[in-house]
């Protein structure tokens, strides 16, 4: 298979007009090296664990982090850009995870879609922790969403790989969204070039996509299992995860997600930094890679703050809290 097949098969699955694949550590750099948010245009962003992603990644753009991922914020921080849905612009994009920033928020895409049209912003979603399997945001109004393929890859790819989808543009009694439109004009018009992808790299992205759902099922299931422990485990505090009452998001991730609440969960450690527990814990909870099959665990504030953030794998979630459980404590 090669990169116009995959792209046309990711192009399916995720119910989009078109597809392109690129090769980027992380969605914020994708999105910059496809090229269609331009100087000039404004760029209004929830992803404050990807801030200086934006401070860099963007030159000759007004870039603009809001602090909630919510309408009233990406509103506010529209006001006064002139946007326009013509190719030629100036441009107003939208920028949110369907999971993601610190404490694992979930948008309510549907209102932010919706809301977007007013000020002819462009709505982009990163999808890379809920991945289309949990998540289609172009269904919820989106016009361009973006997912790291570390998972379809289980990861184990050479490298990282991006996938954009765009938004089909005709709407329903034959009406054309404009918004989408302009998405997939800019995609066309950015001349970015056509990735070159090894036979292995080919071979691997089609294997994974034959496999995916059942293994993306797998992370949600382990992470929902782990949320559920660590949030009756004393020893943390603050356990963070769209699927737990408690959390800010929940009403809102139950009408927007899918097949589970994702496969993060985030918690805060009671009496010690990440660094130290990192020292107990053993090694592969750490160097496995993102999307594999070994749960991952990360600092999203650093080795010196307290939160702890998870990736669940598909190994088993028993054994998974039996070791957080010695480290906690040791």
């Amino acid at each position: 298979m090669d990169v116009q097949q995959l792209e046309e098969s990711w192009a399916a699955r995720a119910g989009a007009r078109e597809a392109r694949l690129v090769a980027a550590s992380h969605v914020p750099a994708a999105l910059s090296l496809l090229g269609i948010v331009r100087p000039g245009d404004r760029l209004v962003a929830f992803a404050d664990d990807f801030a200086d992603a934006f401070a860099c990644g963007f030159d000759g753009c007004d870039v603009a982090l809001v602090g909630e991922p919510a309408v009233a914020a990406f509103t506010a921080a529209s006001e006064g850009f002139d946007a326009s849905f013509e190719v030629e612009g100036p441009h107003l994009w939208w920028f949110v995870n369907s999971i993601g920033g610190f404490g694992l928020r979930v948008p309510d895409l549907r209102a932010l879609g919706r809301a977007a049209r007013e000020p002819h912003a462009l709505l982009v979603v990163d999808n890379t922790v809920s991945g289309v399997f949990g998540c289609n945001p172009l269904r919820l109004g989106a016009v361009l969403s973006l997912e790291a393929l570390d998972r379809v890859c289980a990861g184990v790819a050479p490298r990282k790989l991006v996938a954009a989808s765009v938004a089909r543009s005709q709407l329903k009694r034959h009406r054309v969204d404009a918004a989408a439109e302009c998405a997939y004009a800019l995609l066309a018009d950015c001349g970015a070039s056509a990735l070159d992808l090894s036979v292995n790299e080919a071979c691997m992205l089609e294997r994974g996509l034959s496999s995916l759902d059942a293994r993306m099922q797998a992370h949600f299931d382990r992470a929902r299992a782990l949320a559920e422990y660590l949030a009756a485990n004393e020893m943390v505090r603050n356990v963070r995860y769209p699927g737990l009452t408690s959390h800010p998001d929940h009403a809102i991730a139950t009408g927007i997600l899918e097949h589970g609440f994702g496969p993060a969960v985030e918690f805060d450690l009671m009496d010690c930094i990440a660094g130290e527990f990192f020292s107990i814990l053993p090694d592969e909870f750490r160097t496995s890679p993102a999307g594999g099959s070994t749960t991952r665990l990360s600092a999203p504030r650093g080795k010196q703050g307290s939160a702890i953030r998870l990736f669940a794998g598909t190994d088993d979630p028993l054994q998974v809290a039996a070791t957080l459980d010695n480290a906690l404590r040791k």
